[in-house]
């Protein structure tokens, strides 16, 4: 606090050009590794990447994400939180969440590569029921993922997990203005997703369940997921 008002968390405070008597209080807290603790500053392990904010709006979800080794970089420094998410991408987070168990046999889509990184996550995926593909063999690892998809992957994998969703059964899908967009198939998994306050809407009242999922927006995702 300088002078009564707060200026933040920070490391220092310089006074410049001092011509009368100022104030100055400081509060320390013990400062934990988890997001939310985090500083958003140097300390942050969102900090290493040179194309990520530690302070947006989307530092705990990635922040969580990064620390408990769901998602990493692409190299470079780079995290890419403003990319879109691909299907093999959300398949080799679930497989990390999962602890990356060992994996028998062969993916059962013809797209997927068994020497990609992808590969054994999009396997394991498919054998618990998790991930789908798109019919005719066809998993599409390179596709970016849609909001809806997303929610579908998410519902089913708590399914599998044992969790009951059936909080998001009474929820009004079609309080969205852009109900009408969404996929007879996913109704079911944005009831629960939205229910259960996992996805949010991007304000006046809409969804948007076909866009592609960002990086960010996946991360959110899967923290406000796993950390309740």
């Amino acid at each position: 606090m300088v002078d009564g008002k707060s200026v933040g968390a920070v490391r220092e405070y310089t006074f410049e050009k001092v011509t009368t008597n100022h104030t100055i209080e400081a509060s320390f807290q013990e400062h934990g590794t988890g997001y939310k603790t985090c500083l958003r500053d140097n300390t942050c392990p969102i900090a290493k990447f040179t194309d990520a904010d530690a302070a947006a709006w989307y530092h705990d979800g990635v922040h969580y994400c990064i620390e408990n080794g769901l998602m990493n970089g692409y190299g470079n420094r780079l995290f890419g939180p403003n990319d879109t998410l691909t299907r093999g991408m959300l398949a080799q987070i679930l497989y990390n969440e999962a602890g990356r168990p060992a994996v028998s046999g062969n993916s059962p889509f013809d797209d997927v590569n068994s020497s990609a990184w992808y590969a054994d996550a999009v396997t394991w995926a498919a054998a618990k029921g998790i991930v789908e593909g798109y019919g005719n063999g066809k998993f599409g690892p390179k596709d970016a993922i849609t909001r809806e998809q997303i929610a579908a992957i998410l519902w089913r994998c708590a399914q599998v997990g044992g969790e009951d969703v059936s909080v998001g059964e009474n929820t009004n899908i079609l309080s969205y203005q852009d109900f009408a967009e969404i996929s007879e198939w996913a109704i079911p998994a944005l009831q629960w997703t939205t229910g259960s306050g996992l996805m949010t809407g991007k304000g006046n009242g809409i969804l948007d369940p076909a866009s592609q999922a960002t990086r960010a927006e996946t991360a959110a995702m899967f923290q406000r997921h796993l950390a309740r």
